[in-house]
């Protein structure tokens, strides 16, 4: 599972830790809060509880893999209880969802977020061994409950068995040394009786034109058993799963396809960062009030910048981050050469107008 941990620190002080032996794995319990914005709106009440000396994490998880870090690690947080935060090197919440395509994108990220965390503190991949301060690793909320105190909670249990991960698994998949393995939900698609082309393409928001092409298919006649590819070949599991994130972040149901609906959600966003109304449609406003991106800029337009890159084949640029790096240089740089424009590896008007203008 491949993440870019969003910093967004806040700007209070966090005291000296007694000895940072934990790893705290939580999750929000807010049963109301499982929209596509749910981790946004999740950050946004922490960040002012803990303005007014409440609560707070040093990492949430959620919107399809997202990590957003909020404290700093190896300082104390307040997340679990007086008795286990002097002893927690770092502290993660998982904010919910309803959907389960992103349920697995969020878990994969948790458990990478938490074996990484585990090893940048030097501790071991262990989940709730021992009973007292003394035994090192990662912990779930309920562990610290029950046996060092100071909290009565009981997460991230219950949620994640909604999902069917009990906390064996958890425990699994925390130990193991690869990483949790994301299942291809439509990704495929194995033929059953009754079936039709047009049927499953409607089902996966597909042509059957699209499907036919994908698969080679000389007619519509298809088998019981047949598996049926729902994205091109020459596109990558891990681009796949880029895709479903951006769509997450700007809102689109999540088929890993950057179809029509995503580039224009992904112009919306750009709209949105430089302050136009979000219509998805390129104009003379949207240009004039664009700013010109380069390395070392950062921003939500940015962001965008990087999605449309990735939805027109350019991976080099990497997981969107906000942040106009050595790779997205190298991706303009590369984009700009195809379409004939002036290689600067800036996005400028020409450069926006050529990525964004035939959405």
């Amino acid at each position: 599972m491949t993440y870019t941990i969003e910093k967004q620190l806040l700007n209070i002080p966090q005291k000296s830790l007694k000895k940072g032996v934990f790893i705290i794995a939580h999750e929000s319990g807010n049963s109301k809060n499982t929209g596509t914005d749910a981790l946004e709106k999740e950050v946004r009440y922490m960040t002012q509880q803990a303005k007014q000396g409440g609560a707070f994490t040093s990492h949430w998880v959620g919107g399809g893999g997202r990590v957003i870090q909020l404290a700093k690690t190896g300082k104390i947080q307040y997340g679990a209880g007086s008795k286990a935060n002097p002893y927690a090197f770092a502290q993660v919440e998982l904010a919910r969802t309803n959907q389960e395509r992103q349920f697995k994108l969020d878990y994969a990220a948790y458990v990478q977020l938490l074996q990484d965390l585990a090893k940048e503190a030097g501790l071991p991949l262990t989940l709730n061994a021992g009973s007292t301060v003394q035994d090192a690793g990662i912990k779930t909320h309920h562990w610290i409950s029950q046996h060092i105190g100071g909290t009565n909670h009981s997460d991230p249990d219950s949620y994640l068995k909604q999902f069917g991960v009990s906390i064996a698994q958890f425990r699994k998949d925390i130990e193991k040394k690869n990483k949790p393995i994301i299942p291809s939900t439509a990704l495929t698609h194995k033929v059953v009786k009754g079936d039709t082309l047009w049927g499953i393409a409607k089902r996966y928001h597909l042509t059957v034109t699209e499907l036919k092409k994908i698969n080679a298919l000389p007619s519509e006649v298809i088998y019981v058993g047949q598996k049926l590819y729902l994205q091109p070949s020459d596109q990558t599991d891990e681009v796949k799963e880029w895709i479903i994130q951006i769509q997450y972040t700007v809102g689109v149901s999540p088929d890993g396809r950057f179809g029509p609906k995503t580039k224009k959600a992904v112009l919306q966003l750009f709209q949105r960062a430089v302050k136009v109304y979000p219509d998805g449609i390129w104009d003379k406003k949207t240009a004039a009030a664009s700013r010109v991106l380069k390395q070392g800029t950062e921003g939500w337009d940015v962001y965008a910048v990087q999605a449309m890159l990735i939805g027109k084949g350019y991976q080099t640029v990497g997981v969107p981050d906000k942040k106009f790096g050595k790779q997205t240089t190298k991706a303009i740089q590369q984009y700009q050469k195809d379409q004939g424009l002036i290689v600067d590896g800036k996005c400028g008007p020409k450069t926006q107008e050529q990525l964004f203008s035939r959405v």
